[in-house]
């Protein structure tokens, strides 16, 4: 065996095997999923769907490849009937991709980034996501000067040297890019750090009268949907019908360049998927990256309508701020059990408004850059780039101008947007460039105030109509977590024990607190208690045989109802309970059942001494 470094050079017979290093970062950009302007698919942070974009490339043989791709089309598309199978499912995609050996995991290295906490000059409620740590949406959200508070200056470093180009479609897409993007943009959802899941930032998921029903619904006549090719809004028309029906109320809030966020900021985002992902390689207006991106969306869209906008008022003192929420339909296809999946398919939001985005739309049309990477090398154009390339910023002004005497809008926009309207657009984006220098208009808490080769420089938004308060995301910074003490069996159920371990705060530091797990246990701390709970039953043939939640009974234990279909036999019943999410390092116990009534020793998931007895 060889172990060589990237930079030795070799002959393509000089090894048998090599060992190669990845990041979480260049995986996502490899997989096609960015988190600018495009929503990413749910099952981004899961491990099954990592593996699969790590070690399906290795398979070398087509029967191993197909098994594969089967398998993972199948948890894609939902096409299992209850957890246990999915479960399976994930178990038998990784079985798949490791059977063949040709390319296997050996080792994890653990991020390690620094920070200073110092009392005076240091940072606090630090916020940290479990795979792109500090470089992340959630730790710009919750971090805090322990000084100056309201006017100090966060330094954060990073490396390597930006190479990305920054526009927010098909760019944004190395280290340096995301921080950037994680700053000054705004998503519908963002990841929440400790677990797979994601929570609602901008956007706020209703439940409807269908939620949770397992049919099909009717799409409304006069809902529209954007055509392929073209991106142009039509009404979907009648006898036409969705497999589920999201409603979202919308936190609209101005964009950096006073323009005020309508309706068509919401939709022309689905304009342009449909326009430059359906098309093929030979059709006018395509990019491979934005159709990796927005796959899910063009899948499983099959209408939207805006139902009204609703107006809020809120008194602070002598002062009364208003906010707007759009409240709209998404109708789907593909209905997977979990409601918040279908809702992160194809939320209707943009943190970028719709002349900005026809701006970018514009400039690739009519050659002058391309949105991705790929197409500007393919193409011989520059990466279209919104602040860091002077020549590209002249032309856009150019545009601008011109679009600004025409009133311009976009083919897909002229039934939703009038002339007039759009020339006080981009009348107010001329302005916002003369005097910041810049294209990078946003709705997010940031913006870009300057930037060199070697720095860039990020001002809080002072804007009274942005709708996510301070505090919103405080309970990420130090999520409790559970710790199982005790199981028993008790007929047919699994009792289960818990402490809660949570974090306390001193003045300007925190201690961690251990108690029994009740209702009011977290009461006076950062987060209420929310008690998440799973279980698993492992049969001898190792194979999931059941799954589910425990059910928390009157004495604050939680309970799993064991199944009266096992199979005859020994099983394993694994169980973990997750407080807010966090299921980092969790404290997963086991207990052996037997159907004639006895049971073996309850312990540690990793105490298991029998090889009969593992997973």
């Amino acid at each position: 065996m060889s172990l060589l470094s990237p930079q030795a050079r070799v002959q393509a017979t000089s090894w048998d095997v090599s060992l190669d290093e990845t990041s979480v970062n260049a995986l996502l950009i490899e997989a096609g999923i960015n988190f600018n302007e495009w929503s990413a698919p749910p099952w981004t942070k899961e491990g099954w769907f990592q593996a699969y974009q790590l070690l399906r490339p290795a398979l070398s043989q087509a029967n191993d490849r197909e098994q594969a791709d089967g398998i993972y089309e199948r948890l894609t598309h939902n096409e299992f009937r209850d957890r246990t199978e999915q479960i399976n499912l994930e178990r038998e995609l990784l079985a798949a991709l490791l059977g063949s050996c040709e390319r296997a995991v050996v080792g994890y290295r653990l991020r390690r980034e620094f920070y200073t906490d110092d009392f005076s000059n240091g940072i606090e409620n630090i916020a940290v996501d479990s795979q792109l740590g500090l470089n992340s949406a959630i730790f710009l959200r919750t971090v805090k000067l322990k000084d100056f508070l309201w006017n100090g200056t966060l330094r954060i470093g990073i490396d390597p040297r930006p190479t990305a180009a920054w526009n927010p479609i098909a760019g944004f897409n190395d280290a340096a890019g995301r921080l950037a993007w994680s700053t000054v943009g705004d998503n519908a959802f963002l990841p929440i750090p400790y677990n797979s899941r994601w929570v609602q930032n901008r956007a706020e998921i209703r439940t409807t009268d269908e939620s949770g029903i397992k049919r099909s619904v009717r799409v409304p006549d006069d809902a529209l949907m954007p055509e392929t090719m073209t991106g142009r809004f039509g009404q979907v028309g009648p006898s036409h019908g969705a497999m589920t029906k999201v409603l979202y109320r919308l936190s609209a809030s101005n964009f950096s360049d006073a323009s005020v966020m309508e309706a068509a900021d919401l939709l022309y985002p689905y304009a342009l998927a449909f326009r430059w992902g359906a098309g093929g390689q030979n059709a006018g207006a395509h990019d491979p990256e934005i159709a990796a991106a927005t796959r899910l969306i063009r899948e499983r869209l099959r209408g939207l309508k805006l139902l009204r906008v609703e107006e809020t008022s809120r008194s602070v003192a002598d002062q009364t701020f208003t906010y707007r929420s759009p409240i709209i339909e998404i109708y789907l296809d593909n209905l997977a059990f979990d409601e918040q999946e279908n809702a992160l398919i194809a939320p209707p939001w943009s943190s970028v408004p719709w002349h900005v985005l026809a701006l970018m739309e514009a400039a690739v049309e009519r050659g002058i850059a391309a949105f991705s990477r790929g197409e500007a090398e393919r193409r011989h154009l520059p990466w279209l780039d919104l602040v860091r390339d002077p020549a590209q910023l002249k032309t856009f002004r150019a545009l601008i101008k011109e679009f600004a005497q025409t009133g311009y809008r976009p083919a897909a926009l002229e039934s939703l947007v009038g002339p007039e309207t759009a020339k006080a657009r981009w009348q107010l984006l001329d302005q916002f460039v003369e005097a910041n220098g810049h294209l990078l208009v946003t709705n997010g808490p940031y913006r870009l105030k300057a930037w060199s080769p070697d720095a860039f420089v990020f001002e809080v938004v002072r804007e009274f109509s942005y709708p996510v308060g301070l505090g919103t995301f405080n309970g990420f910074a130090y999520p409790a977590r559970a710790l199982i003490t005790g199981m028993e069996r008790a007929g047919d159920l699994v009792l289960v024990s818990a402490d809660a371990e949570f974090a306390v705060k001193q003045q300007r530091d925190h201690r961690l607190v251990r108690a029994m797990l009740q209702p009011d246990t977290l009461r006076g701390t950062l987060q209420p208690i929310r008690p998440e709970s799973r279980y698993v039953v492992i049969g001898q043939d190792r194979r999931v045989a059941a799954a589910g939640s425990l059910v928390r009974q009157p004495d604050n234990r939680f309970a799993a109802l064991l199944s009266t279909t096992l199979q005859s036999g020994v099983h394993t019943l694994f169980a973990a309970i997750f407080l807010d999410g966090n299921t980092i390092n969790p404290a997963i116990e086991r207990i052996e059942l037997r159907n004639d009534g006895t049971i073996g020793k309850a312990g540690r998931a990793g105490d298991a001494k029998d090889e009969e007895r593992r997973p």
